[in-house]
């Protein structure tokens, strides 16, 4: 076997393997479902939910739990206490989680987790333990007026 051949039977090989990678790779892409956000939970996965009968905080809980977790803030860090999550519907600071207990999941167009700098950098200290930014779903206007 001479050197030549050698040399093209190894680039043969490598283009088959680079080929057979592509062709998984792009199956893989068609077959790929979108991934939730981490930070984000919409309507459409509300309502494509079994949490969409219940409360916003059931569906939370249910869909991103991990939304409700204690995450130690700035200041939390230096202390052994960790502050609690700040709720804002529609830009409106609610008095705590138990405020998610009277929004119908199904009224919910988006909600949207801040980690405790985010939040501290759009509300203050309010929110130094982090925030949860929740947009009422608002039913578009009959053109007709009716």
């Amino acid at each position: 076997m001479t050197m030549r051949s050698l040399t093209r039977g190894l680039v043969q090989l490598t283009l088959v393997g680079l080929a057979a990678c592509a062709g998984a790779a792009s199956g893989a892409q068609r077959d790929h479902q979108p991934q939730p956000q981490r930070d984000l939970l919409t309507r459409d996965e509300i309502l494509a939910s079994t949490a969409n009968t219940g409360d916003l905080l059931r569906a939370i809980q249910s869909l991103r739990p991990n939304f409700l977790t204690t995450h130690p803030s700035v200041h939390s860090q230096r202390s052994a206490a960790a502050l609690p999550l700040a709720v804002y519907v529609g830009q409106i600071r609610q008095t705590g989680l138990d405020a998610l207990k009277s929004i119908g999941a199904a009224n919910v167009a988006e909600v949207r987790y801040l980690d405790p700098t985010a939040a501290q950098n759009q509300y203050g200290f309010v929110a130094t333990g982090g925030a949860l930014v929740v947009k009422l779903y608002e039913k578009p206007k009959d053109p007709d007026g009716a």
